[in-house]
């Protein structure tokens, strides 16, 4: 019993060594599981405590983004999101361009939001998820546009049309680039159909 006693306290003071801040690491971990908890407050806490170390700046400013959106409090995740834009890590500026797509939506800020999801989907081009928010936004800026032009009385304003165009553009693309995936997937399985063993 005290041998696995010994091995495991190696183990973590190896572990911990290696590491080069433990009490960043702890303090994100201490964040995440309050967050996943429910307990905004208490990650708010953590997270700031861990972004006076200097490291792993953006992915705790995105954090700190979540929980701030959390709470309602949209303009100050927005500022958390910009910080954390800087980024190298793809996947995390796929969620910083997906979070704030979904906070411009909620705010109606619908051509905001169009853009931010188009550029998730610039990244991660599979996201089923920012594709419908990208054609909720669609429908939201035509929805929007139509009313004008309705309220208008004939009045045209010339930059729809390239807003139209540009966007016909993107959910063509997003189309064929489907259309793609949807055919390598059917030949990948059906090559595999005809092995019966």
């Amino acid at each position: 019993m005290e041998k696995k006693v010994l091995i495991t306290a190696i183990a973590l003071t190896v572990l911990l060594s290696s590491c080069s801040n433990p009490g960043v690491f702890f303090s994100v971990w201490r964040g995440n599981n309050a967050f996943a908890g429910g307990d905004y407050q208490t990650a708010n806490t953590e997270y700031l405590a861990s972004l006076d170390k200097e490291i792993f700046e953006d992915y705790i400013s995105y954090n700190l983004a979540n929980v701030y959106y959390a709470l309602g409090e949209g303009e100050a995740a927005s500022e958390e999101w910009k910080k954390a834009a800087f980024t190298g890590n793809l996947e995390l500026m796929f969620r910083i361009m997906y979070n704030r797509g979904l906070y411009e939506f909620q705010s109606g800020n619908y051509e905001t939001a169009f853009n931010s999801f188009r550029k998730a989907l610039e990244i991660n081009p599979e996201s089923y998820d920012a594709k419908i928010n990208l054609e909720y936004s669609l429908r939201r800026m035509n929805a929007g546009a139509n009313s004008t032009e309705g309220s208008a009385a004939g009045a045209q304003d010339s930059g729809n049309g390239e807003i139209s165009g540009e966007i016909m553009r993107v959910l063509e693309f997003i189309k064929q680039k489907d259309a793609g995936l949807w055919t390598a997937n059917e030949e990948k399985s059906m090559s595999t159909e005809g092995r019966d063993w």
